[in-house]
């Protein structure tokens, strides 16, 4: 079994490295004396410094590289969508009006569509502050893993809301009129 700091914060982390490294002196002390002394004095300020240095850095600048991954397959959506909703390219015409026409209205009662277009305007706005979440000084590592299991989340959900909506809309196909509502 392997000992763990997951979900302790860095304070705790240092709170618990520093009574190790008193407990480690207090032993060396009382087994050695005077050469247990010169060992501490030397020992010291190398368990300080690794105590105080950032080991989480590199793990927090994966996480966050992780995380920017998840965003663009979020943004890749957004795009996608934004693809067919906008362009001028014959293929995205024909799709948006022959075959997909129901995908274009936000006020569309199909659930899954109705899902689509909610998960894309909280998509677009978890995107905006995405940035603003991850340049917070001192965030702690767990912090960043629960941004980035959210991140993974939405991404997932939103993948699979475009798909289902997509689906959706070729079902309904071209006789879907959004006049027709009551």
């Amino acid at each position: 079994m392997q000992w763990s700091t997951k979900g302790f914060s860095a304070r705790q982390r240092t709170i618990f490295g520093v009574i190790a490294i008193v407990a480690a002196v207090f032993v060396v002390l009382s087994a050695l004396r005077f050469t247990g002394l010169i060992i501490c004095l030397i020992i010291l300020p190398l368990a300080l410094f690794m105590l105080y240095s950032r080991p989480d850095a590199s793990e927090q600048k994966t996480l966050k590289s992780s995380i920017s991954l998840s965003a663009d397959d979020i943004e890749d959506v957004v795009e996608e969508y934004e693809h067919f909703a906008h362009s001028p390219e014959a293929e995205a015409i024909a799709d948006r009006t022959l075959h997909r026409p129901a995908l274009l209205d936000p006020e569309c009662e199909d659930p899954a569509i109705e899902k689509f277009h909610y998960e894309l305007s909280t998509a677009r706005r978890f995107v905006r502050r995405l940035d603003a979440r991850l340049a917070k000084p001192n965030m702690e590592t767990s912090e960043i893993e629960q941004l980035l299991k959210i991140t993974d989340q939405r991404a997932f959900e939103l993948k699979e809301s475009w798909l289902a909506a997509r689906r959706s809309a070729l079902a309904l196909g071209p006789k879907y009129d959004p006049n027709s509502r009551d």
